[in-house]
């Protein structure tokens, strides 16, 4: 008895330890994915959360999900851009981490977007304000970050939290068994 219970742990908790391999290795092979969007004016589509929502449940525009690919497979990001409180053009997409679309158009003052080109990739934003636009900047570098975390993306972590305490649950049933 004890050596079938050994067997049927080992045997679920290879494959939650298949599995999480698997879809980290799906994002290494695969590459960054990323939503992929850009837009004018205020209250467009990129903004909208239903366009990334219906994009992962395959009823939407799947262009909005992309693979990056190099160079520009470094980051995902979210970038808005604002003349005077009106919206100008929102835009998520893959990155190289050095070329933003808000360096070329205000080359005029750089030293007020260095704070932006120094973003960590860490999924928070920042913004910038130079007297008439506003500029705000987020990155990040795993599958698509810069949007709404929807049901496709899957978070290895979990995986092994759910695995252990399906491990454990299936180890205390055994020994209650056992003794019985």
């Amino acid at each position: 008895m004890k050596m079938r219970v050994f067997v049927i742990v080992y045997i679920i908790y290879g494959y939650f330890a298949y599995f999480t391999f698997a879809q980290n290795g799906t994002n290494e092979t695969e590459g960054l994915r990323c939503y992929y969007c850009a837009s004018t004016g205020g209250n467009n589509k990129c903004e909208d959360f239903d366009t990334y929502k219906k994009a992962m449940e395959g009823k939407g525009n799947e262009r909005v999900k992309k693979t990056c690919t190099p160079p520009y497979n470094k980051t995902c990001i979210m970038e808005t851009y604002e003349i005077l409180g009106n919206t100008v053009s929102h835009i998520r997409g893959c990155s190289d981490n050095e070329h933003f679309s808000f360096l070329s158009s205000l080359s005029y003052n750089r030293s007020a977007y260095q704070r932006l080109e120094d973003l960590k990739i860490n999924n928070e934003t920042a913004c910038v304000w130079d007297g008439q636009h506003l500029v705000c900047l987020t990155k990040c570098d795993t599958n698509f970050c810069n949007g709404p975390q929807l049901k496709e993306v899957i978070n290895s972590a979990t995986v092994i939290n759910l695995s252990s305490i399906l491990m454990f649950v299936i180890v205390l049933a055994s020994n209650i068994f056992h003794r019985k």
